[in-house]
């Protein structure tokens, strides 16, 4: 867990909106952006202590050149998670940690320079 004031504990987006070959996400002004899920350098949950009548648990992906997100409530049969799972690396404890938090807080799932 880290704790850390750059990071948006209440993200805006933009937001994650599909997932295919490519990657897509739409950021409040409606611009659809679309990347390569194999630029993803690092993959973050993000909690924060609005829940649990508010959404408080958010997926991040910061790929090159940019980053985008989605509430943890849109992976509802979990294949998002079992996905990513499958990267070397992937950090189950911290996932776990996450879902427990009710803090401003930072769980880093994953992370391509820790390889």
């Amino acid at each position: 867990m880290q704790a850390n004031s750059a990071e948006s504990y209440y993200p805006s987006g933009p937001w994650l909106i599909a997932l295919d070959e490519m990657y897509a996400c739409q950021a409040e002004d409606g611009q659809r952006i679309e990347f390569d899920p194999k630029s993803i350098q690092a993959i973050k949950i993000i909690t924060n202590d609005k829940g649990p009548f508010e959404e408080d648990i958010f997926w991040k992906l910061e790929y090159t050149g940019g980053s985008c997100y989605f509430p943890s409530s849109a992976d509802k049969d979990g294949s998002f998670l079992n996905y990513f799972q499958d990267l070397k690396g992937f950090n189950n404890e911290a996932v776990i940690q996450s879902m427990s938090s009710a803090k401003n807080a930072v769980f880093v799932v994953w992370d391509r320079n820790a390889l």
